[in-house]
């Protein structure tokens, strides 16, 4: 509907009207229809076999696991497209001049406002790629079930979420009065965001609103705006005089009254969705059947048959394992399946004041140079929840007669089923791991800021840096039985933006901008892995490089930027271009692309840029503005 009312529009293009004002209120949006599809994904080889059942005595019977499809694909696949996105959404943000010269709607006295304003950003969209594919992306030769309309959930390995959660959202994002009680003195109360850096990437100061990647990833139009969650909080702004030849001075504020939203980035898990985050399974390890950290790897379907779990995407939701519990028949191990489930203890942090985040900065320009712009900032916040293994748990935790222990922290449950066992599969019963997490709020000191050098190079130079105390970071066993410790982390960014004038490609100018982002763990763990995928490693020193080039073409009617960002240490990156051309007053049309380039399947890849490698973007834009 929002399509034909944005095809309709365009015959009455004369009528533009990018803002509604009404007295003090205004409202600006627009109105969009997204379509994108995944290339790379590839297809599934029939090289199956099934799972067997062997007698070694006549007492006795054991399994020997099947082979589920393998799976084809990557980069330069062009073989196969997969419908990703069919999304209709609503941008609408109102603005209500409150308090204009102490009057509140222009009548009451206020006494202390000055001035007031009243913002909200309401974003509702549908996205029907649910309804078009019940099953979602999920392949066949998993337990995939088909998407249901409410919530609900499975055994607990990968969230199942509904049409509903997913695909479905009726989002006030923003929502805050600006209250200005001298030319100095401001407040902000609301739901919002705070944007202290300088970086554009992989910043490091930006803390405090946690990335949430659920419903679109990283992907194509998403602006950085929709992507942070907003949370509710009081901000206090107070503008200083110069002094000591310094300018610009300015000290901000701000308290979380206990609106724990998240400690983390929120990622899609659900197999079935096109935006699942291709984090690492079982190290990749799809003979050995085990590894040092994964000594149960949840990588067999409901049919006893071995799957190409390498990573989440390629996940079984009803997933089991199995336990060489049996003799060697034919050179293969015999044993049994088992359901797996796992459990988490730990609760969030309340939404109470106990629970507040706290966070300041203070700006200033500094005498050095043409001026030195720069940022002190400190945050107290809950982020970076370290998860670990139950490793002090005994078998009661499971609440089951009859269940032991096998390993730290997981356990095992004879006769207790969460799927119904299919003829010809020997299932024992369930494997229960039990985990906790540590929220706990972390201290953040960060240095931004802006150089711009006239004299010499004309470019805007920006930095941004971050020191965290304590920051999570899974281990092997043998260095901490919980599998998880806190280390020091750091991340150095150093960026320049310059507008170059490149007649071939533009009578106008091409704003180019490059950034260099180095993280550096100080006092790493040996054997320190990612805490979003327990597997790989984390490096001591890491490097990624981007550089960005936005044109105005055809007379500034068409804006084209074009990325390309490099890991160096991983040898893996991305390119990306979006384009948008306003066709009239009313009507832009884009087409974006994400394509993911270099070495795939990585396992020491922090930014999962070489396992996205299946996941390239093509998506096409209609907007239409009220």
């Amino acid at each position: 509907m929002v399509a034909a009312v944005a095809v309709v529009g365009t015959l009455w293009t004369s009528v533009a009207m990018a803002t509604i004002t009404q007295g003090d209120f205004s409202v600006f949006g627009f109105f969009e229809t997204r379509v994108a599809g995944h290339w790379g994904e590839g297809s599934s080889s029939r090289d199956s076999t099934p799972t067997t059942i062997v007698h070694p005595t006549v007492t006795s019977s054991f399994a020997i696991p099947g082979k589920s499809f393998g799976i084809t694909g990557g980069s330069f696949d062009f073989n196969h497209w997969d419908l990703a996105e069919q999304r209709n959404l609503a941008d609408v943000r109102p603005d209500y001049h409150m308090v204009k010269n102490y009057k509140l709607l222009g009548r009451f006295d206020t006494l202390l406002i000055k001035d007031a304003d009243f913002f909200a950003y309401y974003r509702p969209w549908y996205d029907s790629f649910g309804s078009l594919k019940n099953h979602g992306r999920e392949r066949p030769n998993t337990d995939v079930t088909p998407y249901s309309q409410n919530d609900s959930s499975n055994n607990g390995v990968f969230p199942v979420h509904s049409l509903q959660n997913d695909y479905f959202k009726n989002d006030l994002r923003e929502w805050y009065a600006q209250l200005n009680f001298t030319d100095n003195f401001s407040a902000r109360i609301g739901k919002q965001q705070i944007i202290w850096s300088e970086a554009d990437a992989l910043s490091g100061t930006e803390v405090t609103n946690p990335v949430n990647a659920t419903w679109h990833g990283v992907y194509g139009a998403e602006a950085a705006e929709d992507v942070r969650t907003n949370l509710r909080m009081i901000k206090l702004n107070y503008i200083l005089p110069d002094f000591l030849k310094t300018a610009n001075n300015e000290l901000e504020a701000f308290i979380i009254p206990g609106d724990f939203e998240a400690a983390q980035i929120i990622t899609q898990a659900d197999p079935r969705n096109p935006y699942v985050v291709p984090v690492a399974l079982d190290g990749g390890c799809q003979t050995c059947g085990s590894g040092p950290d994964s000594p149960f790897p949840v990588d067999f379907n409901q049919n006893g048959q071995k799957l190409n779990v390498s990573e989440v995407p390629n996940g079984d939701p009803k997933g089991m394992i199995f336990l060489p519990i049996g003799p060697v028949v034919g050179g293969k191990a015999s044993g049994q399946f088992y359901d797996f489930y796992s459990k988490n203890l730990s609760h969030t942090p309340s939404n109470s004041l106990e629970n507040s985040e706290f966070g300041a900065r203070y700006s200033t320009l500094l005498p050095i140079g043409n001026g030195l712009q720069t940022s002190f900032i400190y945050l107290y916040e809950f982020r970076s929840a370290l998860s670990e293994t139950c490793a002090g748990c005994t078998a009661k935790v499971t609440g089951e007669p009859g269940a032991f222990a096998v390993a730290p922290g997981t356990f095992v449950i004879p006769g207790f089923f969460l799927n119904r066992p299919r003829r010809g599969v020997l299932v024992g019963g369930t494997v229960e791991a039990v985990s906790t997490t540590d929220y706990r709020r972390n201290h953040f000191i960060g240095l931004t800021g802006t150089y711009y050098d006239k004299d010499l190079t004309d470019i805007v130079y920006r930095y941004d840096i971050l020191y965290q105390p304590k920051t999570s970071i899974s281990v092997p066993a043998t260095v901490a039985a919980r599998g998880a410790e806190w280390t020091e982390f750091t991340r150095w960014i150093i960026a320049g933006d310059r507008p170059t004038y490149i007649p071939w490609i533009s009578k106008q100018h091409t704003f180019l901008t490059a950034q260099f982002t180095e993280t550096w763990y100080p006092d790493r763990p040996p054997g320190a892995v990612p805490q979003v995928s327990t597997n790989g490693k984390v490096r001591e020193l890491s490097s990624l490089a981007f550089i960005n080039a936005t044109n105005w073409l055809m007379n500034g009617q068409l804006t084209a930027g074009n990325l390309i960002l490099w890991d160096i240490d991983d040898n893996v990156g991305e390119l990306a271009t979006t384009n948008v051309y306003r066709y009239s007053r009313n009507v832009l049309l884009g087409v974006n692309a994400q394509w993911f380039l270099g070495r795939s399947g990585r396992y020491t890849d922090p930014y999962l840029l070489s396992r996205q490698q299946r996941f390239n973007e093509l998506e096409f834009t209609f907007t239409y503005e009220i």
